[in-house]
């Protein structure tokens, strides 16, 4: 990222799941996939919800780096109410300061609103924090948490009575240094769910390095003046304790600069692989090679670099099938004066970055983007993207005139036909919303069938959007119980089959910048009025069709276990 550049205020933000056995057939003959008038409604809905978390960035003139680029947020159901929680990632003092802040834990009261349940919760502890995952280790139900620090990382067990437990050194946790984000996956599809955690740069406190273009006023240098680093990987043994992979899976070697992480099955073969976004150097693409080794594929693949050959600045990142064409695709947010990358997969193994082609490139040249996903929030059936933006430098105007600190998200609606639709005005709230946006996750926090979302700011408010897009649109809300494969169901495909139309999508950890969106699939299906069948792939290997699912309500599937 390129830095120029003070500290200015950002601006505020004024059902029960079914099982598998109790489905109804309620199958009608499906029409064309609609295409209803785009509702431009994502409603904030932060105050009457309750929710008040402001970030801690720890802002002083020394512009130390961590100050500008954090932190992640979660939504997650710690209390197994089928309904989503939301987990807050605060920083906190780089030096001496009576302060001590903390990260927040909202529970979903299921009434529109959240209480702040923090304290006593066993979250409420004081650290610089980054990036947040979700995932259940030891496979008892309960989702448990994983965070990142500029010091290391914290693994905290669900204990399942509203607390959670610090067992990082207990089940060996390490990866010392500036965590960014990080994604749980079982890599070596033994049940258990492993960690990858990305790390951004090596950097410390004093060693942190300072920047002033003009030689007067000071900016946050560009992570180029500082080392890279190698990303971690921790292997799961038996749900009691993690082991250091990170060498003999050849990971740590490659030095990067990562920011953003998602886990996808490039290859389609069953074995999950890794993406990361670096920051001004090339991407990582990981692919997994089946015997608990990793090969390093980014280059080969197209997507460590610009179609020009340039690294670019990377921040969030996600992956899908866009196109419906059966293979993922991959989006990656970058910095300001590099458009958002879209590197769709045009052949097996490689990709072509066809932002400008698909009508995403030109609008995000001039943004700076952060939390980046790829969902389908109109429930039409395409998986559209979109991307919560805000500068680094609170005063980039008075040095940049075509840039500013706070800045719209960017919602490109997918239509179809290999274009998206860039939609202007105000598609957040009855006003365009302008956010110094970072962590961005999503969730259907009052479980209409619409994906709600939430964005973190930079040292301001958290805001959450309600969703008001969907229309008529019917969907279908899966959500998995893993028995051979680990609990929450992360790596499995799903396909929803409605004649001779397939609508892919996987249930991964990682995504977006340094943030964990609800682990369930929410399916979209437009106009059609039914679903012949879903057709699941668990990660263990265990294929599993379900027939005529209802519709527009959430269900629960169970891995079936061939040893009973």
């Amino acid at each position: 990222m390129l830095l120029m550049g003070l500290v200015v205020p950002a601006a505020g933000c004024s059902g029960s799941a079914d099982s598998v056995e109790s489905l109804i057939d309620r199958r009608r003959d499906p029409p064309e996939l609609a295409d209803p008038e785009f509702k431009h409604a994502f409603v904030d809905v932060t105050r009457e919800a309750g929710i008040d978390f402001v970030h801690y960035n720890a802002a002083t003139e020394r512009r130390l780096l961590p100050e500008t680029m954090g932190s992640g947020v979660a939504f997650f159901d710690f209390d197994g109410d089928n309904y989503p929680d939301l987990f807050f990632i605060s920083g906190a003092p780089l030096g001496p300061s009576p302060d001590r802040p903390t990260s927040r834990l909202y529970r979903n009261l299921r009434n529109g609103r959240f209480a702040d349940v923090t304290e006593g919760s066993g979250l409420d502890e004081t650290y610089f924090g980054m990036g947040v995952a979700v995932g259940d280790f030891e496979n008892d139900g309960r989702l448990d948490l994983a965070v990142t620090t500029t010091d290391g990382v914290r693994l905290y067990r669900n204990l399942g009575d509203g607390r959670f437990e610090n067992v990082t050194r207990r089940m060996g946790m390490g990866c010392p240094g500036w965590g960014a984000s990080l994604a749980f996956l079982d890599y070596d599809r033994d049940g258990y769910l492993d960690l990858f955690i990305s790390r951004y740069i090596e950097w410390t406190v004093d060693t942190d390095i300072a920047c002033s273009p003009d030689g007067v006023n000071p900016t946050y240098c560009t992570p180029e003046v500082y080392p890279g680093i190698g990303n971690c990987l921790y292997r799961n043994v038996d749900g009691v304790r993690f082991e250091d992979l990170s060498d003999e899976a050849g990971i740590s070697q490659w030095l990067g600069k990562a920011l953003g992480v998602v886990v996808l099955d490039y290859n389609d073969d069953g074995w999950p692989d890794v993406a990361v976004a670096n920051d001004t150097v090339g991407n990582f693409l990981f692919v997994n090679q089946g015997d608990g080794t990793f090969g390093e594929f980014g280059v080969d693949s197209g997507m460590a670099y610009s179609e020009s050959g340039a690294a670019r600045g990377g921040m969030g990142i996600d992956a899908g099938d866009i196109d419906r064409d059966g293979a993922v695709d991959i989006v990656i947010g970058n910095f300001s004066q590099e458009m958002v990358a879209f590197f769709r997969s045009v052949e097996s193994g490689y990709f072509i970055d066809d932002a400008a082609q698909v009508g995403i490139g030109l609008p995000t040249l001039m943004t700076l983007a952060f939390g980046t996903l790829v969902e389908d929030f109109d429930n039409d059936g395409w998986l559209d993207i979109l991307v919560v933006n805000g500068h680094i430098e609170p005063e980039i105007s008075v040095t940049r005139r075509a840039q500013a600190y706070r800045q719209a998200p960017q919602f490109f609606r997918n239509l179809g036909e290999g274009r998206f639709a860039s939609l202007e005005g105000p598609v957040i709230g009855p006003v365009e919303k302008l956010l110094v946006g970072r962590g961005f996750a999503s969730g259907d926090f009052n479980r209409n069938g619409a994906l709600d979302f939430v964005v973190t700011q930079n040292g301001a408010e958290a805001c959450l959007f309600r969703n008001e897009s969907t229309g008529d649109n019917n969907w279908i809300q899966v959500k998995l119980e893993g028995t051979v494969s680990n609990s929450i169901g992360y790596g499995t495909r799903l396909r929803a089959i409605v004649g001779d139309t397939m609508i892919t999508r996987y249930l991964v950890s990682g995504r977006s910048y340094m943030s964990a969106s609800e682990p369930i699939f929410t399916v979209g299906l437009g106009g059609f009025t039914s679903v012949d069948r879903l057709e699941l792939r668990w990660p263990s290997g265990i294929e599993q069709t379900v027939p005529n699912p209802p519709i527009n309500r959430i269900i629960t599937v169970r891995e079936p276990d061939p040893s009973r």
